[in-house]
């Protein structure tokens, strides 16, 4: 009897607490119930006891679909334009002005610095960059700056930075509410700048000049690529991203050399580089595989998780690669020579001297808006054409020059591979390419570009080659034969048939 009561007034309070709880709810009222949509599913409730299926969607037409999805993305830019977290052209430019304004800001700094250090104010030079939301052009009104001071490596952070800099920010009529957050894991400045909220963390160069060293340093490996024909990744060589991570790499293992002494360390270094262990920037470098033309020549891009460079390399074109490093290293390994003539370093590369036959590849298409695009689809696709001769026995260097024949009346490109036979064996043009096709062709859009566009292919010998290849073709005779690093290649391309 006692349990009953118990039980009974148990299931009477429930009863109460259920009948009292939305007299006592005081928040908005819940949103109204999404109704069925008429047409979308299989009408009709399933009858009792039946075990209840998955909803049966009908489709729609696509015509209703993008409407429907038109409509709600106008509706939805125009909440998020309503809600005010887009910034106005106005607030951008309010913005830019903070960061130009910052960047002269320590300018002056820097020099200051320099002038306290004892140091010639020309040669410090600092700078700013802006990362996070802002730098992604996803910030909103009320979003904060990331700005990222660089300074040089003669101003301290505890002095320089969070003391001169600090007074130089205060005197500012448009700097206010700043503080220091010295102990922070990223040591940073904290202030409103003409009212926007900016953090300002630093990072010292490596060296007085840095920047400009390494940009001395990269035009020269850029020009020194390009005149020997090492600059196209498309055919095997290298991109502009790969040369920048091999001079960055030099930089920041020598950073008080001179620019004389980097470019002669960049071949003293990759010349006798154990390939294919990765060049990373990060430390400590790992050996491991990457993907399919990544292997022979590995270079880590400097990020988390690290990823390789893209790269197209075949087993010829690295041969080539290794081969003009030796060249650069013999040439400049003796620095103490003054009178260094650096037009044997950065010479034309020979090809019409250095090879006794060539494989012309003919691009050709009826209008110059369809030559470029065809032009760009196959040159992507070249990689495999090099693979294909390899495994014939034939390793090549592909010209990155492109000529035209005028002879031709459609609108055309011109590449010139030079070939280097291992082994005897005769090329069946029309066979290399209709098989070489089979990658150009190997999806609707390959099949549209080839659909008024043409390859011709065809072995020629020097006689052949333009002008304006052949005149490049004869090294200066003041360049003594024995700093030249070709004795090993020249066998092979005497061997030719």
């Amino acid at each position: 009897m006692a349990l009953d009561l118990a039980v009974g007034g148990s299931a009477a309070r429930r009863a109460e607490t259920q009948t009292l709880a939305p007299v006592l709810l005081m928040g908005p009222p819940p949103p109204p119930p999404i109704p069925p949509t008429t047409g979308m599913y299989l009408p009709g409730p399933p009858p009792p006891g039946a075990l209840l299926s998955r909803p049966i969607p009908m489709a729609l037409p696509r015509e209703v679909i993008v409407y429907m999805d038109e409509c709600r993305s106008r509706s939805l830019l125009k909440f998020i334009s309503d809600a005010g977290i887009v910034p106005s052209l106005e607030d951008e430019l309010r913005r830019e002005r903070v960061v130009r304004e910052l960047g002269k800001i320590v300018m002056e700094w820097a020099k200051r610095v320099a002038h306290e250090q004892g140091k010639q104010h020309w040669i410090a030079s600092a700078t700013v960059l802006t990362f996070g939301s802002y730098a992604l052009g996803a910030y909103g009104p009320e979003s904060d700056i990331d700005v990222l001071c660089i300074g040089p490596y003669i101003a301290t952070l505890q002095h320089h930075f969070f003391v001169v800099l600090r007074q130089m920010l205060e005197g500012r009529p448009e700097v206010s509410e700043l503080h220091s957050i010295e102990g922070a894991k990223v040591p940073l400045m904290r202030f409103k700048f003409n009212g926007i909220l900016v953090d300002f963390p630093y990072v010292q160069l490596p060296v007085i000049n840095a920047a400009e060293k390494f940009q001395y340093l990269l035009r020269c490996l850029k020009l020194w690529a390009r005149r020997r024909g090492l600059h196209c990744h498309l055919l095997g060589f290298f991109a502009g991203i790969h040369l920048t991570i091999l001079a960055a790499y030099v930089c920041r293992r020598h950073p008080n050399a001179s620019i004389n002494t980097l470019l002669s360390l960049f071949f003293d270094i990759f010349v006798h580089w154990p390939w294919p262990l990765p060049v990373s920037l990060l430390d400590p470098p790992v050996l491991c595989r990457g993907p399919d033309g990544c292997s022979l020549m590995p270079i880590m891009l400097p990020c988390n998780p690290p990823e390789f460079c893209s790269s197209s390399t075949t087993e010829s074109t690295f041969s080539k690669i290794k081969e003009e490093l030796r060249r650069g290293y013999a040439l400049t390994k003796d620095t103490r020579s003054t009178d260094f003539d650096w037009s044997w370093l950065f010479a034309s590369f020979p090809y019409g001297a250095r090879y006794k036959c060539f494989l012309r590849i003919v691009l050709s298409a009826p209008l110059d808006e369809e030559l470029r695009d065809w032009v760009g689809w196959v040159k992507s696709r070249f990689r495999n054409l090099l693979l294909k001769l390899e495994s014939l026995g034939i390793y090549c260097d592909p010209d990155p020059s492109e000529q035209v024949d005028h002879t031709i009346t459609e609108p055309n490109v011109v590449f010139f591979w030079g070939l280097v036979y291992r082994r005897n064996i005769q090329i069946c043009t029309s066979s290399l390419k209709e098989d070489f096709m089979k990658s150009v062709c190997n999806n609707i859009y390959g099949k549209e570009k080839c659909a008024h566009s043409d390859i011709t292919m065809s072995i020629v010998g020097p006689p052949q080659l333009p002008k304006s290849i052949f005149d490049l073709s004869v090294y200066s005779e003041k360049l003594p034969q024995h700093m030249m690093g070709h004795q090993l290649m020249k066998q092979r391309y005497n061997a030719v048939s």
